[in-house]
């Protein structure tokens, strides 16, 4: 399975997502089928639709932003590398470097002296990935990328449309006293990451909309692409608080003179992050994947790094579906119960 995630990536992810987004849609195509009186496959067209509408309105908003901050990111990335904290920092690393090292060779006893080597030996140095391949790793080539997204509303809305046969034919597979563990299995995983994808959707919005705020409030430069990426980003748990300032905090720190509308907007994606945790997710997700931090700060790093970006949003989500099957099948219960809160 981990070589098939690994070497089947883009198919794996867009598998993934598909499921997760058809997670999301079913109780409004349910809403449709039975209080409409439609046909499945006629609420689930709907669905799909509906979604795909909101995603065009989304990236046609943020459009002219995200294309003006890509044009001008190497520009930024060299402006931070010469900003006068950066440069600051970086010499207090450099001197620290240099202490701890002259501290080694004062302790430790000097190593003989090695003879001269026969030849000279060839010194292949590498360029490190760019942030875009680490973000988007996993995913393939931009054509394999865009191949993989157009399957994507054609896998949701089989889902959705077939949803009963699956389950159904799905009930089949296992002998029959196993059968009724199966079904509470499925119908836990479903319940569990409705709630789960339904309420980091709402407060992804609420946060992207006040970050956004905020960042037109300040003059901060891409306030609208900022806002909304900082917004995605604060709903990862734990990870989320420090990764949502890193994307203004860096465009601020060559944008601002003063250190006043970074405070601010430290200050305001901090409380933002605090009211999220403590208040909108225990409201909108209730009890949600009940992984410990433990499992769950484990899977966002061991995803993350199969998968990048990607890694960090399906993270969570496979190992809550892995704990809740773990959890039904006596043999494997204990480990569903240490991966629990």
């Amino acid at each position: 399975m981990l070589t098939l995630c690994y070497f089947a990536s883009s198919v794996v992810i867009t598998v993934l997502s598909s499921i997760l987004i058809a997670f999301a849609l079913d109780p409004l195509a349910d809403v449709l089928h039975r209080r409409a009186r439609m046909g499945r496959n006629v609420s689930s067209v709907i669905v799909v639709f509906l979604a795909m509408a909101v995603l065009y309105a989304l990236v046609y908003l943020a459009y002219g932003s995200a294309q003006q901050l890509f044009t001008d990111l190497p520009v930024l990335i060299e402006q931070v590398r010469n900003a006068p904290l950066v440069q600051s920092l970086t010499g207090h690393v450099y001197r620290l470097t240099e202490t701890l090292q002259e501290t080694g060779r004062t302790i430790l006893p000097s190593a003989p002296a090695s003879p001269p080597p026969a030849k000279e030996t060839a010194i292949i140095v590498r360029d490190s990935a760019s942030w875009a391949a680490t973000i988007f790793r996993g995913l393939g080539s931009v054509t394999t990328l865009l191949f993989s997204l157009s399957f994507i509303p054609f896998l949701v809305y089989f889902l959705l449309a077939e949803k009963e046969h699956l389950i159904r034919r799905t009930r089949l597979l296992f002998p029959g006293e196993h059968q009724e563990t199966m079904m509470a299995t499925i119908r836990g995983i479903e319940r569990m990451m409705q709630r789960f994808i339904t309420g980091n959707v709402i407060v992804a919005g609420i946060l992207s909309a006040a970050s956004a705020l905020v960042f037109f409030l300040v003059g901060l430069p891409y306030w609208l692409v900022l806002g909304i990426v900082s917004g995605v980003i604060s709903t990862i748990p734990y990870l989320g608080l420090v990764l949502a300032i890193l994307p203004p905090l860096v465009v601020g720190l060559v944008s601002f003179h003063s250190g006043i509308p970074i405070i601010v907007i430290v200050a305001c994606v901090t409380s933002f992050h605090v009211v999220s945790a403590n208040f909108l997710m225990p409201k909108l997700i209730g009890g949600g994947v009940h992984l410990n931090p433990v499992a769950s700060t484990i899977s966002i790093m061991f995803f993350g790094w199969l998968w990048g970006g990607m890694g960090l949003i399906l993270g969570i989500p496979i190992v809550a579906v892995v704990k809740s099957v773990l959890e039904h099948m006596g043999p494997t219960r204990k480990f569903g119960l240490w991966l629990g809160d």
